[in-house]
C-alpha cells in the first residue's frame, strides 16, 4: 500500500480558539494508484488550470465533487487535529524539553557508546526544535500510529496483498531534508514501536496475513527489551522500524498525485473544523464516507492537545457526529 502524508496549517499559537492544523494521510492500495493520479488530474484542470490544486482553489461543490470521487476508489483517509489556541508557548516548551529528557533517560544502560551518542544527538535535535515544529511532529506520530493499527485490519479483509508493501510518501519542504524531517525520520521507528506495545494493531483471526508476515521478527531478531521489558516470546510482535524505513521518501507534491489527495483532505478537514464552509453537513459526511468507523466509539478524526484542554463546541461535536455517522465499517460481514 501507498501511505501519502501532508500537512495544513503552521502549528504556531494562536490567541484564538478554533485555530485548527491537520495532518492527514491518504492509504491506497497500489492496484489504485493510477486511477488516484487520473483523478488528481481531472481535479488540477478543474481547480486550478492544471497546477497543482489547494483547498482553497475549489468551490464547496467542487471538493464534494472531489469527495465523491476519491470515495469511489477504495482508499481511507486518517487525520489528526491540533487547536493551537489552547497552546501557550512555555506549555509547548516544558513538554517539548521534557520529551527530549525522556530520550536519554536510560542511555547510561547502553552497551556501546555509539548508540549512546546517538541518543544524545537525537534528544539535542528533539530540544532544538521549534515549538510549532514540535507540535506538528507529536500530531503525525498519532497520525502514524493510527495508521498502523487500523489500515492492516481494514485491508486484509478487502485486498490482502496491500500488507506486503508500506510506502511512505511525505511532503518533502526544501529539496535538502529540514532539521525537522531528519529529526522526524530519527525518531519516528522507535517511538511507534514502543506505543504498538501499548496498543497494538489488532489482528483478525482467519484472515490472510501471509503477505504480512515478512514483518514478523524472526526467533533470536527481536530486540532484547521486547522480552526484558515486556515479557514477549521470540517471534512475537511486529518490526515496525522495516514497516517504516524499508520505503520511507520525501517527495514534490507537485509531482506525487497522492500527496495532493493528502493534502486536500487535510485543507478541507481544517476548513470544516474553522468554520469555513458553506457545505458543512455535505463535506462533512464526505469526508467521514472516506474513514473508517473508530473503535470503542471514538471520534474519526484524532484530536491532540499538549497543553489546555476544552470542551468541544456543539458545532464540532455535530461535524464528529456527521463523520462518525457516515464511516465505513471497519470488518465485512
Amino acid at each position: 500500500m501507498y501511505i501519502f502524508v501532508d500537512e495544513s496549517g503552521t502549528f504556531t499559537h494562536s490567541t484564538k480558539l478554533d485555530s485548527w492544523c491537520v495532518v492527514a494521510a491518504y492509504v491506497t492500495p497500489e492496484h489504485r494508484r493510477k486511477e488516484v493520479e487520473a483523478l488528481i488530474r481531472q481535479t488540477r484542470s478543474i481547480g486550478n488550470s492544471g497546477a497543482e490544486t489547494k483547498r482553497k482553489n475549489l468551490s464547496d461543490d467542487q471538493y464534494i465533487w472531489f469527495l465523491t470521487e476519491i470515495r469511489k476508489l477504495d482508499g481511507l483517509a486518517f487525520a489528526v487535529a491540533v487547536d493551537v489556541g489552547l497552546h501557550r508557548p512555555e506549555a509547548l516548551i516544558h513538554h517539548r524539553n521534557r520529551q527530549a529528557d525522556k530520550i536519554v533517560e536510560h542511555r547510561d544502560k547502553m552497551i556501546h557508546e555509539s548508540g549512546r551518542q546517538s541518543l544524545d544527538a537525537l534528544s539535542h535535535e528533539i530540544r532544538d526544535l521549534p515549538p510549532q515544529l514540535y507540535t506538528q511532529l507529536i500530531c503525525q506520530l498519532e497520525l502514524f500510529h493510527n495508521i498502523l493499527k487500523r489500515a492492516p485490519l481494514y485491508f486484509v479483509q478487502r485486498h490482502p496483498p496491500a500488507l506486503g508493501h508500506f510506502r511512505w510518501r511525505l511532503d518533502r519542504k526544501a529539496k535538502v531534508p529540514t532539521a525537522y524531517e531528519e529529526a522526524f525520520r530519527k525518531i519516528l521507528p522507535a517511538v511507534l514501536q514502543t506505543m504498538s506495545l501499548t496498543d497494538p494493531m489488532i489482528m483478525l483471526v482467519g484472515s490472510n496475513y501471509r503477505h504480512f508476515s515478512r514483518f514478523d521478527y524472526e526467533p533470536g531478531e527481536e530486540p532484547t527489551y521486547l522480552k526484558d521489558t515486556y515479557g514477549m516470546k521470540s517471534g512475537e510482535g511486529s518490526n515496525i522500524g522495516k514497516m517504516i524505513q524499508e520505503d520511507f521518501k520525501l517527495v514534490d507534491s507537485n509531482t506525487t498525485p497522492g500527496v495532493q489527495v493528502a493534502d486536500l483532505l487535510a485543507g478541507g478537514i481544517r476548513r470544516l473544523l474553522r468554520g469555513e464552509c458553506q457545505e458543512e453537513q455535505k463535506i462533512a459526511l464526505l469526508l467521514g464516507s472516506n474513514m473508517v468507523q473508530q473503535l470503542k466509539h471514538e471520534i474519526p478524526i484524532g484530536m491532540i492537545s499538549l497543553d489546555q484542554s476544552a470542551v468541544a463546541s456543539e458545532r464540532i461535536k455535530n461535524i464528529f457526529r456527521l463523520m462518525s455517522s457516515s464511516g465505513r465499517p471497519m470488518l465485512t460481514k
